[in-house]
């Protein structure tokens, strides 16, 4: 293998790893860093002739403690070693594009805090929209995007170096999971225990709302706040009762999907 068929482009260090670890486990929460990073940052956009591989290196912190660090590596394309033009196969050409591809990612990488922190005044726009029930918009398709990767990323914290004297660190935003709706409608559900709150299923669908016909059950991941409230919904589940609600309806952030209730008021409270 030569030189120029793998290259360098970030050192991460890998969180999460117990004092005593196997492969297994350093393959799994190396991928799951890799898989976030992926998510964040779209990689394939930036990459047009390598692909994203990675090796570990042993480095010491300034304790002096040993510390397994990620190496994020380029490779040529499986496709692009098969390029039999001359031309475009040479080393020189290789070496050049795989230059370019570390360039647009590592610029991709130093710039995803400014995307993350756009993405967080849209959504924080749009929530204070609905708070003084003013309308808004859809997000747009990139920051709904980014939205999602910020909500499903499993690291929150990341330190690296992109080289030995350019450090790397980034913190991810805490954003609520649901994106609430503002109206609040008045259902008759059958409801079903869950850990915390209670699942409810949707009775006498044809008369509800619009926006939620299409949904037979929705979760409601908390219990009412007032202790005579969360009594009356424990009884309804324990007997079967249906019983009438107030809820507000709300999606998990970055989907415009209905999933999940909020409970305001029993229907017949003032």
């Amino acid at each position: 293998m030569t030189q120029f068929m793998a290259m360098k482009v970030m050192e991460l260090e890998i969180p999460g790893l117990p004092d005593l670890f196997d492969e297994m486990q350093l393959r799994q929460r190396a991928q799951a860093v890799i898989s976030d990073l992926e998510r964040l940052v779209e990689v394939d956009r930036f990459l047009l002739y390598t692909t994203l591989t990675y090796r570990y290196c042993l480095r010491n912190k300034k304790s002096g403690e040993p510390l397994i660090v990620l190496v994020l590596e380029l490779a040529p394309r499986p496709q692009q070693l098969l390029d039999f033009v001359p031309e475009e196969n040479s080393l020189g050409a290789r070496e050049k594009n795989m230059l370019a591809d570390r360039q647009r990612l590592r610029h991709a990488w130093q710039e995803l805090p400014v995307h993350n922190t756009q993405a967080v005044i849209a959504l924080a726009q749009r929530m204070q929209a609905g708070f003084l029930d003013l309308s808004d918009g859809a997000f747009a398709p990139k920051t709904k995007k980014q939205l999602n990767a910020l909500v499903s990323a499993r690291h929150r914290h990341w330190n690296g170096h992109l080289s030995e004297d350019d450090p790397w660190q980034m913190e991810l935003p805490t954003l609520p999971r649901y994106e609430w709706r503002r109206e609040l409608f008045h259902v008759r559900a059958k409801l079903f225990r869950e850990r915390r709150g209670f699942t409810l299923k949707l009775l006498n669908r044809t008369s509800l709302p619009s926006q939620l016909r299409a949904a037979r059950t929705l979760r409601m991941p908390d219990r009412p706040p007032k202790l005579e409230d969360a009594s009356a919904l424990d009884r309804a589940e324990y007997t079967g009762t249906p019983v009438d609600l107030v809820i507000r309806v709300g999606s998990i952030l970055g989907s415009e999907l209905i999933c999940v209730a909020d409970f305001v008021r029993l229907a017949d409270a003032k």
